[in-house]
């Protein structure tokens, strides 16, 4: 025994032995490693808490401001995504999302962010299925404000089955607050989401997991209610007047030593009429990170989004500039009323129509931001 404590140092200290022979251990040494435990373990449950949470960012807003926009333009990631990491380039803090309401002035840009764990391993619990999730979502975006004016989804893979199924809850299930929803929908940009399913297999390996999720298995080919969702889809965005747009992977996702398609150009078609099916150079995952405005993602979505804010009508309705204007502001557009504005309501004014000279809005939306600028300053619609 002697032997033993020389060669472990007086520093070290024997641990008691128990009357049945073994070692214990000190009872001081026992309440520090439960309490380390107890520590790690509050500190798992917190970041489980936040990896399981809901929620909506706004992201960005155009020059016009949160209250004066137009149109929310929601992002939804896909399987394995989040609100962040999912639509910015590998390595680059900056996010085309900012790029878009730079460009846009009149829209307010949203990413949404909800558990989409792809395996047991990596996500907490089994997941939800596609219609559980899609009514456990519909709560989040009303609550933030989505429905209260136009709205237009961007979705990558997963994300567009997610918000299939958000316009079907909405719309059928006799919520008159859900219904907001559908009604103010413009349209939807579909970045390769496999409308009929996906190779399973693909997915969980270039993802470089096992054991699939309720959630991951929704992707899989032939799935009986991808089809119906896909049916309904096809079936009621005309008579909601929503229009779509839809962009497809070219390139195989690198794994190791393998090549792998995630999302093939027949699954990633809606079959909507008027939607021709763009393919992009790019990956599954890199078709939603574009690294600069030239890129063929970024300028498909921004075009469809400028597309759809064309198409918002005119408020007929709405008081003339003659109504809401003292008497000697007769002519809304001459040098002279507008010198008799507050010079901040000037700016702004003169801003929009430096936006319309650079040819970054079309006549229609400068008068409408004119109009909405007007109607703000003399209370119009405030009652």
């Amino acid at each position: 025994m002697s032997r033993i404590i020389g060669k472990l140092g007086h520093s070290h200290r024997i641990l008691p032995r128990h009357a049945s022979g073994r070692f214990t251990v000190p009872p001081d040494r026992l309440n520090h490693d439960d309490a380390g435990r107890r520590r790690s373990s509050r500190q798992a449950m917190s970041a489980s808490a936040q990896e399981l949470r809901t929620s909506l960012r706004n992201v960005a807003t155009g020059s016009l401001g949160l209250d004066s926009a137009l149109v929310d333009v929601v992002f939804v990631h896909g399987l394995g995504g989040d609100d962040v990491s999912t639509w910015q380039p590998a390595g680059s803090s900056d996010s085309w999302l900012n790029w878009l309401a730079e460009d846009i002035p009149s829209i307010a840009v949203w990413s949404l962010k909800y558990p989409a764990g792809a395996t047991k391993w990596t996500s907490k619990g089994e997941g939800m299925a596609l219609p559980d999730r899609a009514a456990n979502l519909i709560p989040t975006m009303l609550y933030y404000g989505i429905g209260s004016r136009k709205t237009i989804f961007v979705c990558h893979s997963l994300g567009g089955l997610v918000v299939k199924q958000i316009l079907r809850h909405s719309n059928d299930m006799a919520q008159p607050e859900w219904q907001k929803i559908a009604d103010s929908t413009l349209g939807v940009a579909f970045l390769a989401t496999p409308h009929s399913g996906s190779n399973l297999a693909s997915i969980l390996r270039v993802l470089r997991i096992s054991r699939g999720t309720r959630t991951s298995l929704a992707l899989t080919a032939h799935c009986p209610h991808l089809k119906e969702l896909a049916d309904w889809y096809r079936q009621n965005v005309k008579p909601l007047g929503i229009e779509t747009a839809a962009y497809a992977e070219s390139r195989r996702v690198r794994y190791k030593f393998r090549l792998a398609t995630v999302v093939t150009t027949t699954s990633a078609n809606p079959g909507v009429e008027g939607c021709i099916l763009t393919s992009i150079d790019a990956d599954h995952i890199d078709i939603c990170k574009p690294g600069n405005r030239e890129t063929d993602t970024y300028r498909g979505i921004e075009t469809f989004v400028r597309r759809q804010i064309e198409r918002i009508p005119v408020d007929n309705d709405a008081p003339s500039n003659e109504s809401i204007k003292p008497a000697s502001e007769s002519e809304p557009d001459t040098q002279e009323p507008l010198a008799l504005l507050p010079p901040e309501l000037v700016q702004q004014i003169q801003e929009v129509q430096a936006l319309g000279d650079m040819q970054l809005l079309d006549p229609f939306e400068v008068k409408e931001l004119k109009m909405g600028i007007l109607n703000r300053h003399y209370g119009v619609g405030n009652e």
